[in-house]
C-alpha cells in the first residue's frame, strides 16, 4: 500500500492534459525521477521507498477520490488526504481535461515504505459527477483514510470502468507491482 506522507506546498498540480487513449479517466504511475525526465506513462513496478507520482486527466468535471489496495487489507485513501485538505474532505472537485498530479515536489510525496513489504497492489480513482455519489463519512474506518475491502469493493461495484464515453461513476485502476 503506498504511504502519503511529509510535506505539502500545494494541494495539485493542475497542467496540460495527457496525451493517451481516449477514456473518461486518463491515468498513470511512475517513479518521481522518471517523471521529471518527462515519462507519461504508467511503470507495472517500484521499489521499496521509491517516490512515486500518479497523475489523471478526467474528461467530465465531478468529485474524485483515489485509493489504495493492497493484496490484504483495507483500502487506504491518498487522495484527498489531510496534507492536502486539512478540513478532512473525502472527495475533491475536478475540472474535465485538467491534469492532476500527486507525488511531485510541489505536492506530498507517495512512496511504498517497508514494513508493508513486496507484492501487488491497485489503484483506484473514482470519478463522480455528484459529490453525494462518493463513499460517506459514515462508510469509512477512519474518515477520509481508510476504507475496508468489503465496503469498498461494494461501492466500487456501482461504478462503470473508465470507457470513451463518461458515465455518473467512472472508475479507472492502475495496477502495479512493489519489489525490493
Amino acid at each position: 500500500m503506498l504511504r502519503v506522507t511529509g510535506w505539502i506546498t500545494a494541494g495539485m498540480l493542475a497542467t496540460a492534459p495527457l496525451a493517451a487513449e481516449a477514456r473518461c479517466i486518463d491515468a498513470f504511475m511512475t517513479g518521481l525521477a522518471e517523471f521529471e525526465a518527462g515519462q507519461q506513462t504508467s511503470k507495472p513496478s517500484f521499489r521499496i521507498n521509491e517516490l512515486l507520482v500518479l497523475c489523471f486527466v478526467p474528461q467530465q468535471s465531478g468529485y474524485v477520490a483515489i485509493f489504495d489496495a493492497p493484496i490484504k487489507g483495507d483500502f487506504q485513501q491518498l487522495y484527498p488526504n489531510a496534507l492536502s485538505h486539512p478540513e478532512g474532505q473525502t472527495s475533491a472537485e475536478v475540472s474535465a481535461g485538467e491534469r492532476y498530479c500527486f507525488g511531485t515536489r510541489e505536492t506530498f510525496p507517495l512512496y511504498h515504505p517497508p514494513e508493508e513489504g513486496v507484492g501487488l497492489g491497485k489503484i483506484s480513482i473514482a470519478l463522480t459527477s455528484r459529490e453525494e455519489d462518493q463513499l460517506a463519512e459514515e462508510d469509512y474506518a477512519i474518515p477520509g483514510q481508510k476504507v475496508s475491502r468489503q465496503k469498498m469493493q461494494l461501492h466500487l461495484g456501482a461504478y462503470q470502468r473508465s470507457q470513451a464515453k463518461c458515465a455518473a461513476r467512472d472508475v479507472t485502476y492502475l495496477d502495479y507491482r512493489i519489489t525490493q
